[in-house]
């Protein structure tokens, strides 16, 4: 109870501190369109909170994972699994909750299956990096229960473009070792696009504090990605083809055990524009992958084998309707094969279809907004193992923003949602030696059904800008993954079990501009969760509270953060927890103004404390802490039009 009263006492503080900001300072306020919401919009617009990364806040964030990309941003953690794995976290949900998207559609690859296997897309192709928090299932179904993270790469295009243009990204880090090169090019004309890119990096053992070892024994990475794609972009029809592949290979940490991992995917879009006075349009995407993940032991056999061939079809019809009214309907399809092979597949042979219709309306209402949504799924699971999974699922939303003022709102909404328990969680029965556990799945799980709300504030003024939000969620049904205190083949068995459970927090970011170039950012981010019976689930995020200062001139621009991460010790039966920890990081960037180039040097320097910080959301806290004081610097090149 005294933490959440410290999380109130902290929202309370920033929201005085913001309040108290004494004079106006002219400030133009950049809008930022999130494209994986169900009408893409300013984050401002939204009665969901979001966040997006791009430019130079996004080239100094970029992080070898997409977990380690986002960790920062407020109410998300990551499973940390090393530099080479790791996946988000949003408000204490993980794994399965929480979906991936490249380009708004799922990366079909097997990374939800486990903390040890990589999401195969690399932050470094990213334009911008969208987070959804809170339940997003309307568009995105089961996978999204928790938030969502959906990396924007431009292989597609909507509208031409006359000439030449791309960047080029050089960036290096001690602690990792990390040595990497990408670019991306686009070219064509008004009405045919190309777009090429590509990834090329590489990290060694990476150094943590000398009081805890010094170095994370196999921990290295390699990583091979890229991409292409072409768009022919007509007055009422436009059309898109883009191939990928993603190659990596990459140690589990203090295991002799390497990951070889590698996809390939097809991407298609067509976008036909209903001239006035209908003006609507319809959009069609899919997507297709051949995935394949071997774990291969110390004498170079595959220990175990994962391939998943993946499919996903959407539909979607936008529309202006009377009323100021905006409105999107859609269907989605989506077919998973998943084969584990070898003595360690601790899941069985299957294959998921899920099938979802949706719809989702936004109306104006003066300076203010009202929202609904509705999504029905099916989800059939076939195994080798009886009894197969099928059910259905429904989920609905009711949003809003209010306008107190001219420059404040309130924002809210409440989310029912229903997730279909996914094939690991249902059918898992192995050793799975990446993580040391036996795990154990339960194929009599039913739907897990929540009911999520939260309210807040958000302010976009010139002098100051921010949200707060607090939020609850209770779930029937809610599955998890335990220790039950028994050792099978040498491992400690995790079972997954399902049981009420409630979680409650806040999140909270308030930047105050202080002179015309001087910006004091305060955030805060705190999330319980527990059985309703009353025990501590796994592995939540312990409190933060952090600062930053950042001032940018002409051509210059600092930064100076400080993130204190409170102990965790509500923690599950027979789980340890973790200590305290501040970390400490700076950054700089310099535009030195190159004739015809805009080009950007960045430094940046992690952990100046060399503070022994473990991750409470990893599967390895107790084994490996974050890495060590660490600095880093890059050149970004964008020509043929001005980058960041």
């Amino acid at each position: 109870m005294y933490k959440l009263l410290l999380a109130a006492g902290i929202a309370s503080a920033l929201l005085t501190v913001a309040a108290r900001a004494a004079e106006p300072h002219p400030r133009a306020l950049e809008e930022v369109v999130v494209t994986a919401a169900p009408l893409a919009t300013d984050s401002r617009s939204m009665a969901q909170p979001a966040s997006v990364l791009s430019g130079d806040a996004l080239a100094l964030a970029v992080a070898p994972t997409i977990g380690e990309t986002v960790v920062s941003q407020p109410g998300v953690h990551s499973t940390y699994f090393g530099p080479a794995a790791s996946r988000p976290v949003i408000r204490g949900l993980g794994g399965d909750r929480v979906q991936v998207l490249t380009d708004g559609l799922a990366t079909l690859d097997a990374a939800g299956l486990s903390e040890d296997h990589a999401v195969a897309i690399d932050p470094a192709l990213a334009d911008q990096v969208e987070v959804l928090r809170g339940p997003s299932t309307l568009l995105y179904g089961s996978g999204a229960a928790g938030g969502l993270v959906n990396v924007v790469t431009n292989r597609l295009h909507e509208q031409g473009d006359d000439g030449i243009h791309g960047l080029v990204e050089l960036r290096g880090d001690t602690a990792l070792g990390e040595r990497a090169v990408a670019a991306r090019v686009d070219g064509g004309t008004e009405r045919f696009m190309l777009h090429v890119d590509g990834v090329w990096r590489d990290t060694d053992d990476f150094e943590v504090p000398d009081e805890a070892g010094g170095e994370v024994p196999n921990s290295w990475s390699e990583t091979r990605s890229g991409g292409a794609g072409a768009s022919w972009i007509g007055d009422t029809l436009t059309l898109g083809v883009a191939l990928s592949r993603h190659d990596s290979e990459y140690g589990v940490p203090n295991e002799d055990v390497l990951i070889d991992l590698q996809q390939d995917r097809l991407d298609v879009s067509a976008r036909f524009d209903l001239p006035a006075p209908r003006e609507m349009t319809l959009r069609l995407r899919g997507a297709a992958n051949d995935y394949e993940h071997a774990e291969i032991e110390p004498g170079g056999e595959i220990g175990t084998m994962f391939e998943v061939d993946g499919r996903e079809l959407r539909a979607t019809l936008d529309a202006g309707l009377p009323g100021d009214v905006e409105a999107t309907a859609g269907l989605q399809w989506q077919q998973v094969e998943l084969v584990a092979i070898g003595e360690e597949a601790f899941v069985p042979e299957s294959r998921t279809r899920a099938t979802g219709a949706f719809a989702f309306a936004r109306r104006a209402t003066g300076d203010g907004s009202l929202e609904f949504g509705l999504r029905l799924d099916r989800q059939e699971i076939d195994t080798t193992v009886l009894p197969n999974y099928d059910g259905n699922a429904v989920n609905g939303s009711f949003g809003f923003t209010w306008p107190v003022s001219g420059e404040l709102d309130v924002v809210g909404q409440i989310v029912r949602s229903e997730r279909h328990p996914s094939a690991t969680e249902l059918f898992a029965d192995g050793p799975h030696v990446a993580t040391q556990q036996f795990e154990i799945g339960d194929p009599g799980f039913d739907t897990e059904r929540g009911w999520t709300a939260d309210l807040g504030l958000r302010h976009a003024g010139d002098v100051v800008s921010g949200e707060i939000r607090a939020f609850a969620s209770s779930y029937d049904g809610y599955i998890f993954l335990a220790p039950n205190g028994e050792i099978e083949d040498g491992l400690p068995v995790f079972q997954y079990l399902q049981d009420d459970a409630e979680f409650y927090g806040f999140e909270a970011e308030l930047a105050v501009p202080f002179g015309a170039a001087t910006t004091v950012t305060l955030l805060s981010d705190y999330v319980r969760g527990k059985l309703r019976a009353g025990p501590d689930l796994p592995r939540m995020p312990p409190l933060r509270l952090g600062a930053e200062l950042a001032w940018r001139g002409a051509t210059l621009g600092l930064t100076l953060a400080a993130r204190h991460v409170f102990e965790q010790d509500d923690v599950a039966e027979l789980e340890t927890g973790t200590g305290a920890h501040t970390l400490l990081d700076a950054g700089l960037t310099w535009r030195p103004g190159w004739r015809g180039l805009d080009a950007l040097v960045f430094l940046k320097a992690t952990n100046l404390l060399d503070e022994v910080a473990r991750a409470h959301t990893s599967p390895l806290k107790d084994t490996v802490p974050l890495a060590g004081r660490s600095f880093g610097a890059g050149l970004r090149i964008a020509f043929g039009r001005a980058g960041g």
